[in-house]
């Protein structure tokens, strides 16, 4: 479990002060990952300010640009009056506000480059948590041992924050946060570039499952009041889709409820019932025994087959759904298990005729085929492209059992980067045992590969988890509906578009009865991304 912290660091430096005292645990839940926090002292609880509330601004169909950051979207966020502004990662993944405090930039725990949160003297109506010391309910500026803070574990590292209450606003959508504003004052993130912060756009989370996460008693259970953004400015529904050529992506709040919605299997995270993915050649390949083919003809140009994992016909004891799908705008890459990767790069390669050829004549797996190949893309991709690689369907489907297919082409889930080339130098240690040594040679050259990685998530109700990361938000525009029971996803296929009146999105494409959306052939060319991929922010020891 994770403790409640009066002041200190996370890099083992003295704190200031120390608790005595055992804490209440609370549930609490920043940056996908749900956390049993230890907050100040048993029975003691989290109050909102005794103030008169902040009304949200009825936000209509709001909308907001998100800046491309090359690995993942960003959005301008504002906390306090007056404002101050933040760049944060707009993420399904969380349902926290999270900004620096200049607390962790003053002492040198925090990017100095970085906007950081002045409340006290600097927002009217900001305000720290209240705390209960001795049955008295205590302002935490008054708080004899410091003021409590919490450790919160992300995928890329930990950050201690405090728990805060103020105004936030995104465009043009205002709503007071009664601690729901998380001041980080120290960190150890492994981020990759700069960190501002974080705007949670996950799952509501409901009463029943704080009880069931945090096994709290009825009046423990009351310790956290505090809801996302989203739900205290009474926004029902929104949708996010990315542009690509560095283009901004949109934020849409309140935007019209879509004919198909598949309800969320998950509880802790915006999850679906993922069925596994399938395979459409291009040109025609020769099936391979070691894969299930949909079809007896899928010898053929256009054949679809089907990757030997996630097979709904086939759970476990216990499972509900053979694999689960959580879509999160914050990761940059799709995310699975290694053997299911190997399963799908071997069967990319195999509908690929140029892997396929490569692999039968050095007699290697296909899977390692398709990494070479795809490191070498400078001395092929301008004159060949992608047009020959397959494309790929994502089988999904609800708690109610609809399904619908997402179809990515290869220039969605192949991606192009440049990197320095190096170059491998034998030495000798010691003069006994020789190793390969890399050097840097200073030449930068183009590199391919793709977009996908891998992780261990697995469930027992749900099976192995994927993350679909930013390639389906490139291709759809994907709405989340907190006001379905259960909350809903949908996956639209029109056009992005921006946030100005000619940018309204332009149907692109048709979804047929089943589900399946047919898609114009992509460019031939992959999307270019610039820095070290994004990495999911859940803990995986928690169910979907």
């Amino acid at each position: 479990s994770l403790r409640a912290l009066p002041s200190g660091t996370l890099n083992n430096q003295p704190c200031e002060a120390s608790m005595a005292a055992m804490f209440s645990t609370s549930y609490l839940r920043a940056s996908g990952i749900v956390l049993l926090a230890l907050l100040a002292f048993a029975h003691g609880r989290l109050l909102a300010p005794a103030r008169q509330s902040f009304l949200a601004v009825d936000p209509g169909q709001s909308c907001t640009s998100l800046k491309n950051e090359g690995t993942h979207f960003t959005i301008s966020l504002a906390v306090g009056t007056p404002p101050q502004l933040f760049n944060v990662v707009a993420d399904t993944g969380s349902d926290s506000v999270i900004v620096p405090s200049c607390l962790c930039n003053d002492a040198g725990r925090c990017d100095s480059n970085s906007s950081c949160f002045r409340g006290i003297n600097h927002s009217s109506t900001f305000m720290l948590a209240n705390v209960v010391e001795a049955g008295v309910v205590v302002p935490a500026a008054n708080f004899s041992r410091g003021v409590p803070s919490v450790v919160i574990t992300f995928g890329s590292g930990s950050i201690q924050a405090m728990v805060a209450s103020d105004v936030v606003q995104v465009g043009s959508v205002t709503s007071e946060m009664p601690n729901g504003v998380l001041l980080m004052v120290d960190q150890a993130l492994n981020f990759g570039g700069k960190f501002e912060g974080i705007l949670g756009l996950g799952i509501p989370r409901s009463a029943d499952l704080e009880m069931q996460l945090t096994k709290a008693s009825p009046q423990e259970e009351a310790l956290v009041s505090s809801k996302g953004f989203l739900q205290t400015a009474g926004i029902p529904r929104f949708s996010m889709c990315f542009n690509g050529g560095g283009e901004d992506g949109v934020l849409r709040m309140g935007p019209e409820k879509p004919s198909l919605q598949l309800g969320s299997v998950g509880q802790v995270h915006w999850g679906l019932d993922f069925r596994g993915i399938s395979v459409v050649a291009a040109k025609a390949p020769a099936a391979s025994a070691s894969f299930l083919a949909t079809s007896p003809e899928a010898a053929g140009a256009g054949a679809e087959l089907r990757a030997n994992f996630c097979d709904p016909t086939k759970l476990e004891p216990g499972q509900e759904t053979a694999c689960g799908a959580i879509p999160d705008s914050g990761t940059t890459l799709m995310m699975g298990p290694a053997e299911h990767l190997v399963s799908l790069f071997g069967l990319i390669c195999e509908s690929w005729p140029k892997c396929k050829a490569a692999a039968a004549e050095q007699a290697v797996p296909g899977v390692k085929v398709i990494q070479d190949l795809l490191m070498d893309c400078e001395s092929w991709m301008e004159k060949e492209g992608l047009d020959d690689l397959p494309t790929l369907n994502f089988h999904l489907a609800g708690s109610e059992g609809k399904e619908q297919t997402l179809t990515l082409s290869p220039n969605a889930y192949i991606m192009e980067m440049i990197q320095e080339e190096v170059k491998y130098v034998k030495k000798s240690l010691a003069g006994v045992f020789d190793f390969m040594s890399e050097q840097p040679t200073g030449k930068m050259v183009k590199v391919c590969g793709p977009a996908f990685g891998k992780q261990v998530y697995n469930t027992k109700k749900n099976g192995p988890v994927w993350i679909l990361g930013t390639p389906i938000f490139y291709e759809y525009q994907v709405v989340y509906d907190m006001e379905a029971t259960p909350p809903a996803i949908s996956f639209s296929d029109q056009a992005c578009g921006d946030c100005s009146e000619a940018g309204q999105p332009a149907k692109t494409a048709l979804v047929t009865s089943h589900g399946h959306t047919q898609r114009r052939a992509g460019a031939a060319l992959p999307r270019q991304i610039s820095g070290p991929p994004r990495v999911p922010n859940f803990d995986t020891s928690l169910p979907l």
